[in-house]
């Protein structure tokens, strides 16, 4: 049976670490662009000039490009529809943040042109991870509430909301190797100044770092939920 006294906090920590991790992540992203989307790129184009000309250089004409919906670091690609959706801010302003993320999201572009491995292996575990963190945290709760000395839904909770986990860490070299593509197109195709390529480095760098910080704030939220049930099960 579950226990309810302070043992049940004495994890606590963990979840405190694990909301650190995130915050430390999403401030430095936040502070990159900032910085970033302050500085004019020497060669004057947009996020979408910049997009508009990658895709021109990787030949993939049936890729759109439009507006995300949302503010400021909403730009994605969208791999069904084949557009690379740009924030008003990324869209329309020359800064070298703007060009840094668009030229990331057409690595996704080229990324799912190419079949790259990670992407399609994230894409299939799309809607998997929709169920699963969904009935993973009801069947935990339920558990939780359960005045049976099984702890079977919540192991099997647990088990769901790994899948999350999983999708984050092959969602990792997806995101890493875009940045790579986006920072050799960029210098390859003389679209940014080999004296701002670092700045565009930085941007990147610290995007990537939140997508790490994701997989250890969820990898410790994990823990905690196991060392829970391991202290109650003893």
């Amino acid at each position: 049976m579950f226990y309810y006294g302070f043992g049940y906090f004495s994890y606590f920590p963990l979840y405190l670490l694990a909301i650190l991790v995130v915050a430390i992540a999403s401030s430095s992203v936040r502070s990159a662009y900032q910085k970033y989307s302050r500085v004019r790129n020497e060669r004057m184009m947009t996020g979408e000039q910049a997009a508009r000309r990658i895709l021109q250089i990787a030949h993939l004409d049936d890729v759109d490009i439009q507006y995300a919906r949302g503010g400021a670091l909403s730009d994605h690609y969208d791999p069904r529809r084949k557009i690379v959706a740009l924030s008003k801010a990324c869209y329309e302003d020359d800064s070298v943040a703007s060009i840094s993320i668009a030229a990331h999201e057409c690595g996704h572009a080229i990324q799912d042109a190419q079949g790259y491995f990670f992407l399609r292996v994230r894409d299939a575990l799309v809607p998997v991870v929709n169920i699963a963190s969904q009935l993973g945290w009801i069947l935990l709760v339920f558990g939780l509430l359960s005045f049976s000395s099984s702890t079977s839904l919540f192991n099997l909770g647990l088990i769901l909301l790994s899948v999350s986990l999983l999708f984050q860490i092959v969602t990792l070299p997806v995101e890493i190797d875009a940045s790579r593509r986006a920072l050799r197109i960029l210098s390859e195709n003389d679209l940014i100044e080999q004296t701002q390529l670092p700045m565009a480095k930085a941007m990147l760098r610290a995007a990537a770092f939140t997508y790490v910080a994701g997989v250890l704030s969820t990898m410790l939220q994990l823990l905690r939920i196991f060392l829970m049930t391991r202290r109650d099960e003893r």
